[in-house]
């Protein structure tokens, strides 16, 4: 009777074992997997205070590229890797403009004349990753479309950087650098003088 159950028993392990192990080659690759989506929160400082007082306006992002991603790894015979932002980049801008209007004076109203579109033209960081080093070509395009009911004013703003270095690119270097040209450009569109007048 001892002699069946250690025989039953060790079946079962036998029988066990592989999916055991299955189980967990399966699990393993996800474990491994890097997030497909990077962070975008740009600290947006802009140079006065007070530069929209008693304005209104209400403001409409709309995003123009062909693809969400904002991060493109190309590798030698591989697919390119790519990163999204954690939420759609046109919602991104258009809180961080309008939470610095607002700090800057300004009431965001559906019902004021001033209108404010800004289209996201290009918002792409393209790494080349080779074997022993890597470089970077970054370029961010916003164009700003100002209806105050008289006059229209469009204006195009425009951020590029490049860089290199050995080894392997890091993610969280371009997500800062990243954060960092998105929140210099969108400082430097509230800090424009022909956008501020143009809002009456």
């Amino acid at each position: 009777m001892k002699l069946k159950k250690i025989f039953s028993l060790k079946a079962a392990g036998i029988r066990f074992f592989p999916a055991i192990a299955l189980s967990t080659l399966v699990l393993l690759p996800g474990c491994s997997q890097s997030p497909s989506h990077l962070i975008v929160a740009p600290e947006v400082r802009t140079a006065g205070a007070g530069q929209y007082a008693n304005k209104q306006a209400h403001i409409r992002v709309v995003d123009m590229r062909t693809g969400n991603h904002i991060v493109q790894i190309s590798r030698p015979e591989k697919a390119a890797q790519l990163f999204s932002s954690q939420a759609p980049l046109k919602d991104i801008v258009a809180n961080s403009l309008s939470s610095q209007w607002h700090k800057q004076g300004m009431t965001m109203t559906p019902a004021a004349a001033n209108a404010i579109e800004i289209s996201i033209d290009q918002a792409l960081v393209k790494v080349d990753q080779q074997l022993m080093q890597y470089q970077v070509k970054s370029e961010i395009i916003l164009t700003v479309k100002v209806e105050n009911g008289r006059d229209t004013l469009t204006r195009t703003f425009r951020k590029r950087g490049s860089s290199h270095g050995p080894l392997k690119a890091d993610i969280a270097v371009l997500e800062r650098d990243f954060n960092q040209h998105l929140a210099s450009l969108l400082a430097e569109i509230i800090d424009n003088n022909q956008v501020r007048s143009s809002i009456r």
